[in-house]
């Protein structure tokens, strides 16, 4: 499908990885107009993918505010956009501002302002009904000074700009049971696509994410229990179009949904529905977002299954190699590997709590014990680490 050149305006580009996403959008026809912060690597794209202007504006964390710099930059460039998105979690608040202002569709602020905060998200599900975990502020160190301190330290600006927005911390009840993230496309307030990716345990104490598969494998009547749970929720907050990617667990208690993010999942889960399900959530976010009919053809059956692993340095010290890397990237999600470290690099391992990313590898296979197996084949030779 192509879509005849309608102006898109992106409120924040996110990471170099979503270069993926705007090439795509490119693709499809989009032209597009990206907005962000002054040196920020998403410059390089208006040389880089026909078509695409990018425009400087400052961002100091507040959406109010942040929403207002963007108009102001539209304006003087004299842009007139066809729809806004963004596929940034940093830039949701700002994005939903900037399409109301602008007349085009988009979700209502209030409900992607309340998926945005924790606090906010517990609050109005409570209000509404819908089952929640117990939570409570956490306003001073003496509460729990080990793990307060050692979560402080990076819970700033400094560590990861989406902190400029706030840094208040949430003690909330442990769930037990398994993790999904469920990828949803509404359309005029009704659900017409969901997929699921089952996480794997991730690493205590710090729950680091290790991976995930999809399709699940878990207890068919759980999982479809808390894709009910996270439509229903969603739809209370009063969203009514686009990608919205929710997190969950099944737990003993029943379904329990995590968070709600107004926005498209992070990282490669784009490519990963895609390659088990034939729909192109990229492609709904642009129909949303120019308030277009949905097209979806979903595969009745999976097609293949896909896994995503994380790999952390296993030790303190000095990277010295990642011997996987010589796998050769292949088509169509054959063998996907993004690289966060190289070698000589200083990584922490996991006597810091808090691991250094290493490495992600995606890939498919036919079934979900075909593609493990090919994950194990490639990670058979873990990273070296020299001793600090």
């Amino acid at each position: 499908m192509t879509i005849d050149g309608p102006a898109v305006v992106v409120v924040g580009a996110g990471y170099e990885g979503k270069r993926r996403c705007y090439e795509r959008l490119a693709a499809l026809g989009a032209r597009l107009v990206i907005v962000d912060e002054p040196g920020h690597w998403s410059e390089s794209l208006a040389d880089q993918i026909a078509g695409t202007q990018w425009l400087a504006t400052p961002i100091s964390g507040d959406p109010d505010a942040d929403a207002a710099a963007v108009l102001g930059t539209l304006e003087r460039s004299g842009v007139r956009p066809d729809g806004v998105l963004t596929f940034w979690e940093d830039r949701v608040c700002e994005a939903a501002r900037v399409a109301v202002a602008m007349g085009l569709p988009g979700n209502p602020p209030e409900a992607v302002d309340a998926a945005r905060s924790k606090v906010r998200t517990r609050e109005l599900s409570a209000r509404l009904g819908l089952p929640t975990p117990m939570a409570l502020r956490v306003d001073g160190f003496e509460s729990l000074p080990g793990v307060y301190k050692l979560v402080r330290a990076v819970v700033t600006p400094e560590h990861d700009t989406i902190f400029r927005a706030g840094s208040d911390l949430l003690l909330e009840q442990y769930l037990d049971g398994v993790e999904f993230d469920i990828d949803l496309v509404l359309q005029d307030g009704a659900c017409v696509f969901s997929s699921v990716s089952q996480n794997w345990p991730t690493a205590e104490p710090s729950f680091q994410e290790t991976g995930l598969h999809l399709p699940p494998d878990h207890d068919k009547k759980a999982v479809r229990e808390l894709v009910d749970l996270s439509v229903r929720t969603v739809q209370s907050f009063g969203f009514r179009r686009g990608v919205l990617h929710v997190e969950g667990k099944c737990t003993r208690s029943g379904p329990r949904v995590i968070e709600v993010n107004a926005r498209m999942g992070g990282a490669r889960i784009h490519q990963m529905v895609e390659a088990v399900w034939g729909v192109d959530l990229i492609e709904a976010q642009l129909r949303s977002c120019l308030d277009l009919p949905q097209e979806l053809m979903p595969s009745r059956k999976p097609r293949c299954a896909v896994v995503n692993a994380v790999v952390y340095a296993p030790a303190t010290g000095q990277l010295a190699d990642l011997p996987f890397t010589q796998v050769a990237p292949e088509a169509d999600l054959g063998v996907e590997l993004d690289i966060f470290a190289e070698a000589g690099q200083e990584v922490a391992g996991p006597d810091h709590t808090f691991a250094t990313v290493l490495a992600e590898l995606t890939l498919s296979g036919k079934n979900l014990r075909h593609a493990r197996r090919r994950a194990a084949q490639v990670l058979r030779d873990p990273p070296r680490i020299l001793p600090a």
